[in-house]
């Protein structure tokens, strides 16, 4: 499995409280899932393009799947397109 680098989320206030009213996900938790991640792999989207989908779980147990944007691989940089609670 090729292991990702995921140093920065760029995560805009929008889309935090998309988040917490739609999926009742926060920021933190998304950054935790990503930094302790299970799996991480590349999509290719039809409209949307490369994107890195990723399942990891928060410090609680909670298990999320993520949908990163690229911005800078090689710097770490990414930003976040959307997250929900993984049921599987």
């Amino acid at each position: 499995m090729a292991r990702f680098y995921i140093g920065y989320i760029e995560i805009s206030a929008a889309m935090a409280g998309k988040l917490q009213s739609k999926h009742g996900i926060t920021p933190d938790e998304v950054r935790e899932a990503c930094h302790r991640y299970i799996q991480a792999g590349w999509h290719h989207h039809e409209l949307h393009g490369k994107r890195l989908l990723v399942v990891g779980e928060t410090r609680a147990g909670r298990k999320l799947k993520v949908i990163l944007q690229p911005v800078d691989v090689t710097d770490g940089t990414w930003r976040l397109r959307t997250a929900l609670v993984a049921t599987n």
